[in-house]
């Protein structure tokens, strides 16, 4: 006699899989946020979260061990756009600057603005007349000190 039938299995199998997939995708979406050491990316999302132009983008365990690990000196901010969305990134590099995505600006929102807004920065004015927009950086410990 024939305790399971093949297609008995199959379904066992499929539930079994669902429940390891559901698991680790719950594990991965995990906010370590609160987690991370590193008194510059603390103080970058803090702004992000106290605002109301943009919202903080939650960070994996692995994400945040790996921010936490950034030199604060070299810490920089800038806005980026992915899928046609206005995003705030934190970097130590100045060659990647998207390294972590760290906000979602809002739609409707100029990200220049919004960055200089959030952080409470005025950058310096250009003695030329300059007709392009240029990238904005911004090197938040120079802000907290």
């Amino acid at each position: 006699m024939r305790l399971f039938s093949k297609k008995n299995i199959f379904f066992i199998c499929l539930i079994h899989l669902f429940n390891v997939s559901y698991q680790v995708e719950t594990f991965g979406s995990e906010s370590c946020d609160k987690k991370i050491n590193n008194k510059v990316v603390e103080w970058s999302i803090k702004k992000i979260k106290d605002s109301n132009l943009a919202e903080f983008v939650n960070k994996s365990c692995d994400e945040a061990k790996q921010m936490e690990k950034m030199a604060e000196e070299k810490i920089l901010i800038t806005s980026g756009r992915k899928r046609g969305k206005s995003l705030i990134c934190i970097s130590d590099e100045k060659d990647f600057p998207c390294k972590f995505i760290i906000g979602n600006i809002y739609p409707g929102i100029d990200s220049s603005e919004a960055i200089k807004q959030i952080y409470s920065f005025s950058p310096p004015q250009s003695s030329q007349l300059n007709e392009t927009v240029e990238r904005l950086f911004l090197n938040p410990s120079s802000l907290i000190q």
